[in-house]
């Protein structure tokens, strides 16, 4: 059985496998926050992996379950979970202003327009998943949830939005980075609306007084926060010389 791991004094870490272009090794995670006796989920997989995440969430809440979901976004590896989550708890949903249509599936992310042609050609074989969910609150960046900073980080999604706990010094960044191999990069280009904009989150990630990142995809950063994250940003330069950075 897969569990919840802790990384911080409030915050678990529940890694779930997800096959992705044949890559059986590429994992999503999500994270349980505890604040006193109430607890609050940060993303919830993929649909098939509740399979490891009801039982887990079981396991880490005594039963009770999250009280309330926040979404980094609405993509399917982040937000696939919501209706078998609806079915046992019905916990509260809430995201970003920008990314609330697509979860009620008003918008399909099919159809964005994007100069991104890496966008262009991937949004085409993104998932149209139907949620049976109500939106319970909808964020903005500068706000508070679950005792948690909100921070935007538009680019991979124009709603895509991270939560930096002030207590652990954790920044819960979604897909704003990802660390694939121990290496830590920009989100893949083909699922990523605007490439500019999610450079500009990276710096602002940089700017936070953070002690641990941690991504969705790849394991925690757990020393030397913005030094690495400036390092990408000096590689990303090196790659694209014209960028104004």
């Amino acid at each position: 059985m897969l569990r919840f791991e802790p990384v911080s004094e409030h915050i678990s870490r529940l890694e779930m496998p997800r096959r992705f272009f044949g890559l059986s090794n590429f994992s999503v995670s999500v994270w349980l926050v505890r604040t006193g006796d109430t607890f609050t989920l940060i993303d919830t997989g993929v649909p098939e992996g509740t399979k490891h995440l009801i039982p887990a969430l079981k396991e880490a809440t005594q039963g009770r379950g999250p009280q309330r979901v926040l979404l980094t976004h609405a993509h399917i590896d982040h937000a696939g979970g919501l209706n078998a989550l609806n079915l046992v708890w019905q916990p509260e949903v809430i995201c970003h202003r920008e990314e609330a249509p697509f979860v009620t599936g008003e918008i399909s992310y099919r159809q964005i327009q994007t100069k991104n042609p890496a966008f262009w050609l991937g949004r085409l074989m993104m998932p149209q998943p139907v949620w049976d969910v109500k939106i319970t609150q909808v964020l903005e960046g500068g706000q508070s949830a679950a005792g948690m900073a909100v921070i935007h980080l538009p680019g991979h999604t124009a709603g895509h939005i991270g939560f930096l706990h002030p207590q652990d010094m954790a920044m819960i960044c979604g897909d704003a980075i990802m660390n694939i191999g121990g290496r830590l990069t920009m989100p893949f280009p083909f699922s990523t609306q605007d490439p500019d904009a999610a450079r500009t989150s990276i710096k602002r990630l940089a700017d936070l007084d953070s002690r641990l990142l941690l991504p969705s995809h790849g394991h925690p950063i757990t020393h030397n926060v913005r030094q690495t994250l400036r390092h990408l940003l000096r590689d990303q330069k090196k790659t694209d010389p014209t960028e104004d950075w």
